[in-house]
């Protein structure tokens, strides 16, 4: 096999990968709404208007919308990010103090509130604006959506104290049906919906992503592979960059100086990518990433803070806080967002797979190292292409782990040339080739 996997980049006159599953605002698609959108969110966010939900399927955009409005707000804007593993109901007050650089110690969770609402007063008086950003809002428990309602309580001369943005999935739409809900539903300022993308969307995309990357030249999908990558994803952002990343790669391989239909059906031939809208495993995924990302949260958050009362939950024997690194992790927090977004995409990918098909574990990396984990797949990605490297969750020495696989393939032959271009370029790595089968013995997530 050539090294086209690594050049197909240089041939289309590309400084980076396009369609990284990773996001990045410099990719950001202004276009369906999405714009939009974001100037009604910071427009919201600036006239310190209640409460704003933005509504996304999965693999849709938010999270690239979220990092979007990171970067996006004023310098006099701080910010807490929860992502979808920090929102269990004894960790929620914990978490927030946490990103404030509150000094938490023993005490009830009404001192751990007090404490909150001192710090977010003392930043009004400074000048300062704070904003909660929340993903995935509709796995919260009814518990934390009732803290919810109290911090959106704070507020001096009708002023919020603490602004609160939710990105979900349409599931939060029967959330708000539970009338426990209907206090904190009826602040809610600003009801955005991400549209999927249509076919003409979709060329818009490709190119908005392409010219983002460098490409200078003419249109490089034809409109039939427009149209067929439309019509396999279902207007999926996530879907669409899987798709098209490896159409790029078939067009190279090729040596076409453009993607055609030929080259999008070879990809859903070869690699089985159908739309994820209505796929029910897609819906199992999320479930089981979740508890997964939950699980990792309690290896975040290992040493107790004793609380010795509780607040509106019922008593918990241990409620999590700060380890003694965890600034150091905190500033890691964006990792959960690539780890979720790749772990779904994976786990998607091996439950299709032939139990006889191969794939190359390249390593283990212990849950505690992200930083490694996101070197390692950023390597892997450049001798591979962006949607080939996969992540999924597994144990190492009976401790939570991350499995990194360099792809799938029909057969040990076809493994075995590509873990031989690997050890060429790290010979201090050891791959091991194994059938997906004997992979999913180990996973911790859904197996056929």
């Amino acid at each position: 096999m050539s090294w086209g996997l690594i050049l197909y980049q240089t041939y289309f006159g590309l400084h980076s990968p396009p369609f990284r599953l990773t996001s990045h605002p410099d990719f950001f698609f202004f276009g369906a709404g999405r714009g939009e959108i974001l100037d009604t969110v910071l427009n919201a966010i600036q006239a310190g208007e209640g409460l704003i939900q933005v509504i996304a399927e999965i693999g849709a955009g938010k999270t690239l919308l979220c990092r979007m409005l990171l970067t996006r707000l004023s310098n006099c804007v701080d910010t807490i990010f929860m992502p979808n593993f920090a929102v269990l109901e004894n960790e929620f007050l914990v978490t927030i103090a946490a990103q404030l650089q509150i000094q938490l110690s023993s005490g009830s969770s009404h001192q751990v509130f007090d404490q909150i609402e001192v710090e977010l007063m003392r930043r009004h008086a400074a000048g300062r604006q704070v904003v909660l950003l929340l993903d995935a809002a509709q796995a919260m428990p009814l518990e934390s959506f009732e803290l919810l309602r109290l911090l959106s309580d704070l507020a001096i001369r009708s002023q919020p104290l603490l602004q609160i943005v939710l990105f979900a999935r349409p599931e939060l739409e029967q959330q708000w049906a539970n009338t426990a809900l209907s206090p904190l539903c009826e602040r809610v300022s600003h009801n955005l919906v991400l549209p999927l993308l249509t076919t003409d969307d979709v060329s818009e995309y490709l190119a908005c992503r392409l010219s983002a990357a460098g490409y200078q030249g003419e249109t490089l999908f034809s409109a039939p592979a427009v149209q067929l990558i439309a019509q396999a994803t279902q207007g999926i952002s996530r879907q669409i960059n899987v798709i098209a990343d490896q159409a790029l790669l078939a067009a190279y391989t090729d040596q076409a100086v453009s993607v055609e239909a030929k080259h999008v059906q070879s990809v859903l031939q070869d690699e089985a990518v159908t739309s994820s809208r209505f796929s029910h495993i897609q819906r199992w995924v999320a479930l089981i990433v979740l508890g997964a990302l939950l699980l990792l949260f309690w290896f975040f958050y290992p040493n107790p803070v004793q609380i010795s009362e509780p607040l509106l939950w019922p008593r918990s024997e241990k409620l999590s806080s700060l380890s003694e690194n965890a600034d150091i992790k905190l500033r890691s927090a964006a990792a959960p967002l690539f780890l979720n977004e790749r772990v779904m995409q994976s786990n998607k990918k091996l439950i299709a797979a032939d139990a006889n098909s191969m794939t190359i574990l390249v390593s283990k990396v212990p849950q505690t190292q992200l930083l490694r984990l996101e070197q390692l797949v950023s390597d892997l990605e450049m001798h591979l292409g962006t949607s080939r490297v996969l992540v999924y969750p597994t144990l190492l020495n009976d401790n939570l782990a991350w499995g990194v696989l360099a792809g799938l393939y029909p057969d040990e032959k076809k493994a075995r040339e590509i873990t031989q271009l690997l050890e060429q370029a790290h010979p201090q790595r050891k791959h091991k080739i194994q059938t997906i089968g004997v992979l999913r013995g180990e996973m911790l997530l859904l197996r056929d």
